[in-house]
């Protein structure tokens, strides 16, 4: 095994992070949707989250193309919710989907109240 990191062309592969890790009410929290891919290929995101359509929250997409070496190049795609002053409304489950030209997966994460 040389160490690399094979995409299969399908669905994305999605993974979700919440950042800080454990918070508290009056925090401010980023949820971190990252796809891996090829370097061709176009990822649209969708957010699900508790505050839907009463709650102001940040979206920033980032894009980077990471070389592995031997001509191999990742498509590194990546959207943040951020989330400022955090209330009980916020508290729930956090659903990031990602779609690409093959189909789309769906991560969720919970933001628990401590």
């Amino acid at each position: 095994m040389g160490g690399e990191l094979q995409v299969p062309s399908g669905a994305p592969l999605v993974s979700l992070e919440v950042s800080p890790e454990s918070v508290t009410g009056g925090d401010n929290v980023n949820v971190i949707c990252t796809v891996l891919g090829e370097p061709e290929g176009d990822v649209s995101f969708t957010w699900s989250y508790p505050g839907q359509d009463h709650r102001p929250v940040h979206i920033h997409m980032s894009l980077r193309l990471v070389n592995r070496g031997m001509s191999h190049t990742t498509r590194v795609s990546q959207s943040v919710l951020t989330v400022e002053d955090l209330e009980t409304i916020d508290f729930g489950n956090y659903i990031c989907k990602a779609k690409n030209q093959h189909g789309e997966t769906s991560v969720m994460t919970n933001i628990l109240s401590k």
